[in-house]
């Protein structure tokens, strides 16, 4: 069995908050880590990761007007 990790990078904190995942699949993992990243008001990514592999990075949608689609990794 594999075991998810998500790293919440923030804008105001140094460290990176880390939380264990409860997905089988990667990409379950990527969509629990998009709706973590939602319940931190500061985060800016989450990274995913199982083991030694980086598995991806989800964004917060921009709102910037200009913002390019791709800066934004859906989960």
């Amino acid at each position: 069995m594999k075991t998810y990790f998500c790293f919440i990078e923030s804008d105001v904190l140094s460290i990176p908050h880390v939380e264990p995942l409860m997905a089988q699949t990667d990409a379950e993992a990527l969509a629990e880590a998009s709706a973590l990243l939602r319940t931190h008001a500061s985060g800016i990514a989450a990274h995913v990761l199982c083991g030694d592999e980086r598995i991806g990075t989800v964004r917060p949608a921009s709102t910037r007007h200009d913002a390019d689609p791709d800066e934004t990794i859906p989960a």
